[in-house]
């Protein structure tokens, strides 16, 4: 899949050709810490499995002790055997006779535990739950499912804290009709296609592609009229150009895609989308930076996880995934 830019000059329109090579989800690696909002991001593993017919391997990490809980907290041994216990329960409890299912317990740092075992076991997405944390406490205690985006080798999905296990004492249907892709027509936000088509195809869904005209809070200063003089043509550009993008995806695939154009920041503008359109599922691309260059750059995609309105699929960029 290639971004094609027109020849025509002065033309500025972008086109992202159709028929992507579909991703292999084989195995999916789904964690839990046996919580109410863990145990969402199993079943949503679970319903991505039997759909499919891909395997799941559930995971526990047990952390170490601290040396203010190692006098009263079980034995290291002790919590490995409980934790092998409790995933045999979970295993029967949640996940249907027609999933192959493999269950494993680690110990160590939850994160580094996570993305070690979705690398040595082969996975092809992991799924993991976020408590949705923000704000001081958030800075306090950070965020395992954004580490593990940052650091996994493989697609995470994100199951949000919102999305309850049960209801009214039944299980939460599964649903996947609306999938939200955003796309800035670079290399990277194109893998994030792929997967989203994918998804698409065997759950019959509906594809809404996102392209954010990102604004600054320095726009502000150079006055309405001309910051709209300036953005308007960008935004009727992009949309011209995605129209083009999702009838040459459909006519590929037969998936149903349409367009979107915000002006704004991307992570918040990528949300309110989200919620506004009813998505089930957000898909988009990280570069995976670490270290300083994650610190200087951010990363809209962590954003995203600790602030969606459902479930996020992230996309490592390519060339990092096959290194």
């Amino acid at each position: 899949m290639k971004t094609k830019t027109s020849k025509k000059p002065g033309s500025t329109q972008r086109q992202i050709a159709a028929t992507p090579a579909p991703p292999n989800l084989q195995t999916i690696l789904a964690t839990t810490d046996f919580s109410d909002e863990s145990r969402a991001g199993v079943r949503y593993a679970v319903a991505l499995a039997e759909k499919l017919n891909a395997g799941v391997a559930l995971l526990h990490v047990v952390e170490p002790r601290s040396l203010m809980d190692q006098f009263e907290a079980p034995k290291p041994s002790e919590m490995v055997a409980l934790a092998r216990a409790q995933l045999v329960k979970l295993a029967k409890s949640d996940v249907g006779r027609d999933v192959t299912v493999t269950s494993s317990v680690r110990t160590g740092k939850p994160f580094h535990e996570i993305t070690t075992a979705a690398r040595e076991g082969a996975a092809d997405l992991i799924v993991i739950a976020t408590h949705g944390h923000t704000g001081v406490k958030h800075a306090l205690l950070g965020s395992t499912a954004e580490r593990v985006v940052r650091h996994a080798s493989c697609p995470v999905l994100t199951v949000p804290a919102s999305t309850p296990p049960k209801r009214a004492g039944k299980t939460r249907p599964f649903k996947l009709q609306k999938i939200l892709v955003p796309i800035d027509f670079s290399n990277l936000s194109k893998d994030a296609l792929p997967y989203a088509l994918f998804l698409a195809g065997h759950f019959g869904a509906e594809l809404l592609l996102l392209h954010i005209v990102e604004q600054f809070p320095i726009d502000s200063l150079l006055g309405r009229e001309l910051t709209h003089q300036t953005t308007v043509p960008l935004m009727k550009q992009a949309e011209a150009d995605l129209e083009r993008t999702a009838e040459n995806l459909s006519k590929a695939t037969g998936v149903k895609a349409t367009v979107s154009v915000r002006g704004g920041t991307p992570f918040s503008e990528i949300c309110d989308a989200a919620k506004t359109a009813g998505a089930d599922l957000i898909v988009l691309t990280t570069h995976g930076y670490t270290g300083l260059k994650h610190v200087w750059l951010g990363s809209t995609a962590e954003r995203v996880v600790r602030h969606a309105p459902c479930p996020v699929l992230v996309v490592r960029e390519l060339e990092r995934r096959t290194r």
